[in-house]
C-alpha cells in the first residue's frame, strides 16, 4: 500500500505527464491508473478530495505540476 504523499506524487506525475501531451483524463481513467498502481480509491467523491490535496501538496513544491493539476481537473475547487 503507498502511503498518502506517494499517492499524491503519483497523481502531480501523472497530471504532468498528461498535461505535456495536451490530454485530458477523467476522474474515471484516474481512479484506474490508480487501480493498477494499488492505490484505487473507492468513489470519484473520495478520489476528487484525493486529487485535491496533491494539488495542495504541489503548491509549493512543484508550481508547474500544480498547475497541471489545476488543468486536468478544473473542478478542484467543488472537491472539499
Amino acid at each position: 500500500m503507498m502511503k498518502r504523499q506517494e499517492v499524491y506524487r503519483l497523481i502531480g506525475d501523472l497530471a504532468i505527464c498528461f498535461y505535456s501531451k495536451y490530454i485530458k483524463i477523467s476522474y474515471d481513467s484516474l481512479n484506474l491508473i490508480l487501480r493498477d498502481n494499488g492505490c484505487a480509491f473507492k468513489s470519484n467523491k473520495e478520489l476528487k478530495r484525493g486529487v485535491m490535496a496533491a494539488y495542495k501538496y504541489w503548491e509549493n513544491k512543484d508550481r508547474v505540476i500544480h498547475h497541471a493539476l489545476a488543468y486536468q481537473f478544473n473542478d478542484l475547487g467543488e472537491a472539499s
